[in-house]
């Protein structure tokens, strides 16, 4: 163990939440280890602000429970955790745990292991013990806010100073343990600008096929924070160069091997993405997931088509078979495929510019996202741009020039009919 003082570090005690210290004070009143871990120190050295104060200790849950009393909630089952609440701020408490699976009955938790992936862990140790089984090695540091000092039990100090992003133990099989680490360390590398290094990177792609192992809902989770990061196309291009692309969206894979415009099409999505979370604009899942899934979506309606279907039925086909071929892989909430299907629906909309419809398809809630939606398939079909064209003024001008844009080429070609005259009576 290397122990490293304030003096090395530059880390201060006031730079970590009130809430997180005054457990850590409680815990220890109590005759507990305790101490900030993971993130919040990462991100403190690389001079960012930390998101989370996470808390480990040497009690187990029921004696944090004890502890905190009725501000004390446990949680999980797969990792059993406590949600401790100072004031309006929760803390996530965690036991040191253990990576040795002899170590479950004088620990008194359990662990379950199956094909290699941990499915349950809930084998609690010692502070080194739980340091070797954490994932990354810049997330195994340990802050004392009494002494301010750093302890570190895998190196991970030294590698953040090089800005390295290394696995503690075996790659191969840590990812096998839990292959959602393949996606944190996309995440991690990109979003905190650090290298992967040479073992954790020659292991991604032999592993990626494990993350068909993984249930859907929780790639699905783990996806929304790389794509929300700010650092999105970053991370879609690390995605793809390791494998993990193609095996969480085999048919969008599909489409950029077949027409390269396609990687320009999702290289400008998540970089208007990343754009819009810099200005501190909202970002839905709904209009990336409706961007990745529509290649599938659209192959599909041509053939509905072909097969005589009226075209909204044939849009609501495909959209339905993709939303069923996606769960085997990543499983999207009903919610944000809803929002999905009002996307690619008003593309047929936007096909008819003329009549009263324009109106409604004008206040249609998710008109701005099928809008940019609309302009992102420009590349991949430039005859759309004229089309684009008339949907991006008709935003823009006043009533009197949008009720011409709508109604006037029609009304101009109408006649108007005059009354025959009766004839007068002789």
């Amino acid at each position: 163990m290397q122990t490293y003082p304030k003096s090395q570090h530059q880390l201060s005690r006031e730079q970590f939440s009130p809430a997180s210290r005054a457990i850590i004070q409680q815990l220890s009143d109590h005759g507990y280890e305790a101490y900030v871990v993971g993130g919040a120190i990462r991100d403190l050295l690389l001079g960012k602000k930390p998101k989370d104060f996470d808390v480990v200790t040497s009690a187990t849950p029921e004696q944090i429970k004890a502890v905190f009393r009725r501000r004390c909630r446990l949680i999980g089952r797969r990792f059993r955790l406590a949600h401790v609440y100072i004031d309006r701020d929760l803390i996530e408490v965690a036991t040191f745990r253990s990576s040795s699976g002899n170590d479950a009955a004088a620990s008194g938790g359990d662990r379950l292991i199956r094909n290699g992936q941990i499915i349950r862990d809930n084998v609690y140790g010692s502070i080194d013990q739980d340091a070797v089984r954490r994932d990354f090695t810049a997330n195994a540091l340990y802050f004392d806010p009494a002494g301010e000092t750093i302890l570190d039990f895998v190196n991970g100090y030294e590698d953040i100073n090089k800005r390295l992003l290394s696995l503690i133990g075996e790659p191969a099989e840590r990812f096998r343990e839990d292959p959602v680490r393949m996606l944190r360390a996309v995440r991690f590398a990109v979003k905190l600008d650090l290298q992967l290094d040479a073992p954790c990177a020659a292991a991604i792609a032999p592993n990626a096929h494990c993350l068909a192992n993984v249930a859907p809902a929780r790639l699905f989770d783990e996806l929304i924070k790389i794509f929300h990061s700010g650092y999105a196309e970053s991370a879609f291009e690390l995605m793809q160069k390791h494998g993990l692309f193609a095996q969480l969206f085999p048919h969008t894979a599909q489409a950029i091997a077949e027409r390269p415009e396609y990687e320009t099409l999702y290289r400008t999505a998540f970089a208007n993405t990343d754009e819009r979370i810099a200005a501190s604009k909202p970002v839905t899942p709904v209009f990336l997931f409706a961007v990745l899934l529509w290649p599938r979506a659209e192959q599909l309606f041509c053939q509905h088509l072909q097969n005589g279907l009226p075209e909204f039925d044939a849009m609501n086909l495909a959209a339905t078979t993709v939303f069923e071929e996606q769960r085997d892989s990543i499983f999207v909430p009903r919610v944000i495929q809803a929002g999905i299907r009002h996307i690619w629906t008003l593309q047929l909309r936007f096909m008819r510019n003329r009549g009263k419809r324009v109106f409604s398809t004008l206040a249609h809630p998710r008109f701005r996202a099928a809008y940019d939606f609309l302009l992102l398939r420009q590349i991949t079909q430039p005859e759309l741009a004229e089309l684009t064209s008339w949907w991006t003024e008709i935003q823009e001008v006043p009533p009197e020039k949008k009720r011409e844009m709508i109604f006037g080429s029609a009304e101009k070609g109408k006649r108007r009919r005059r009354r025959r005259k009766k004839p007068a009576d002789s």
